[in-house]
């Protein structure tokens, strides 16, 4: 399950991790993130913050499945 920052303001992607083993650091924090980009959203300028246990949103991905009928 990949794991992605967004800015809460314009919605775009600042950081994802989708697999173990894509790079040497790891999954990154959101304050590491936020000092990756000075504190500001690199495309509206918003204010980057910490986000609290009620903005963390968790979803399942959902693959499709190919089911075959033997009759």
């Amino acid at each position: 399950m990949p794991i992605r920052y967004v800015c809460k303001n314009c919605g775009t992607v600042l950081h994802k991790f989708e697999k173990v083993g894509q790079d040497f650091y790891g999954v990154r924090t959101p304050s590491e993130i936020r000092s990756i980009y000075g504190g500001r959203c690199p495309k509206c300028g918003h204010e980057l913050g910490v986000p609290s246990l009620n903005e963390i949103k968790i979803s399942l991905r959902r693959r499709a499945v190919k089911v075959m009928l033997i009759e």
